[in-house]
């Protein structure tokens, strides 16, 4: 997996950059006590050629979390474009001059308890916080996953659809698992046993030359990077990506596997269950992937230029 977060010295706290040590929220929040929070993990890449930092999908990040809030009946603290621009003066007080991973996160505060929503019940409010995020060597050279005993989360009862803080106790047992057995990473198989996704990135897999991505009916985060990378193939191989239910011992016949998000970008896997991913290598596919990725992220790719936002 990547390296975690280094830590900023700046944040942003509901409507201002204070630094880190002051940044303080209540243990009586909803959000402290029972996890209830919405948020977005992102990337922002930097350019020595344009000597810039730039926010990659950022408008797709701010829909997703109003969509997240929507579903959650939360009442948005701030307006979409508020956001946008806390992200920036968050970013611009930090001064990067690097790339950086961070997270957009909305908080139930203080109020009635957990059955409250209404904003006459209970108080909503917003952070920023994040830092430089570098790449260790299984970017390279790939992870060893398994499939974890847990199964997913569905949207009848705790929807993956809504990127909650709270969704992801259920990616904790099976990553707490899955690094108990040995391995970097677990995969998570659906209540009806076809896949869903890793703990924290969406899982993408290669037959016969073909991308294929579990449906998002699989009980999965509607992925940012994962659309993105099934356009990036359909584009360089003129063929349609598939997207659909994807059984376990899929896996093991995989020609080429690899998980994706804002923090893993596009990271191979090598094993699923102590079985090698065709060779054991990463795949060429991959590899091209990642290429393509990095260079529509970091702007090379004028194709996207629409989708990164210059932060000086």
């Amino acid at each position: 997996m990547v390296t975690e977060t280094s830590p900023t010295k700046r944040v942003w706290l509901d409507g201002n950059v204070v630094a880190a040590e002051d940044a303080n929220i209540s243990i009586y929040t909803e959000s402290a006590m029972r996890g209830a929070n919405v948020y977005e993990g992102l990337r922002a890449y930097w350019s020595d050629e344009r000597a810039n930092l730039y926010v990659w999908k950022l408008d797709d990040h701010l829909a997703r979390l109003f969509q997240s809030m929507k579903i959650m009946r939360m009442t948005p603290p701030y307006s979409r474009e508020a956001l946008r621009e806390a992200v920036l003066e968050w970013a611009r007080a930090n001064e990067f001059r690097e790339d950086v991973h961070f997270r957009l996160v909305v908080y139930f505060g203080k109020g009635g308890g957990f059955r409250a929503f209404r904003p006459d019940e209970i108080e909503t409010g917003a952070w920023i916080a994040g830092g430089p995020r570098k790449h260790d060597d299984q970017v390279r050279h790939g992870l060893n996953l398994c499939v974890s005993s847990w199964r997913r989360i569905t949207d009848d009862s705790s929807p993956p659809r809504v990127k909650a803080g709270a969704n992801y106790q259920n990616s904790r047992l099976a990553a707490m698992e899955a690094r108990t057995n040995g391995y970097d990473d677990a995969i998570i198989l659906t209540p009806e046993g076809t896949v869903s996704e890793a703990t924290g990135a969406s899982l993408l897999l290669v037959r016969d030359g073909v991308l294929v991505a579990p449906n998002v009916t699989s009980g999965i985060l509607e992925s940012i990077t994962r659309k993105v990378l099934l356009e990036l193939f359909e584009n360089q191989y003129g063929a349609p990506a598939q997207e659909r239910s994807v059984d376990r011992t899929e896996l093991y016949i995989a020609d080429e596997a690899l998980i994706c998000g804002s923090a893993e970008e596009a990271t191979p896997v090598v094993s699923v269950d102590r079985i090698p991913i065709g060779d054991g290598l990463v795949g060429p596919i991959t590899q091209q992937l990642q290429k393509l990725f990095y260079a529509a992220a970091r702007g090379e790719d004028t194709k996207y230029s629409d989708d990164i936002t210059p932060v000086y």
